[in-house]
């Protein structure tokens, strides 16, 4: 017998859920390699809990915003191409 416990983050706004292309964007976001790599370095562990997701920096909404309509459009992004898009919107903004 074996059992497991699975945690579930949950981001919100005002405790409804979030509009979809903010939703897609922040996918998107937490996606990219920067993030990836910069959240194993400083975080020391595999495991990511609402604090570790509270203390990072984000894009505004206006990029998140951005980030997810591209996001709708393209169908299947590769992670060369959510990257290019992050690094794209920044110049951008």
């Amino acid at each position: 017998m074996l059992g497991l416990e699975n945690h579930l983050n949950v981001y919100h706004e005002n405790k409804q859920g979030l509009p979809e292309t903010l939703a897609r964007g922040l996918a998107i976001y937490l996606n990219t390699t920067g993030v990836d790599e910069n959240f194993r370095r400083s975080s020391g562990h595999t495991q990511v809990n609402a604090t570790d997701l509270k203390m990072m920096k984000y894009p505004s909404r206006k990029a998140l915003m951005a980030l997810g309509e591209w996001a709708r459009r393209c169908s299947e992004p590769t992670q060369k191409m959510i990257d290019e898009q992050l690094d794209n919107l920044c110049i951008e903004l």
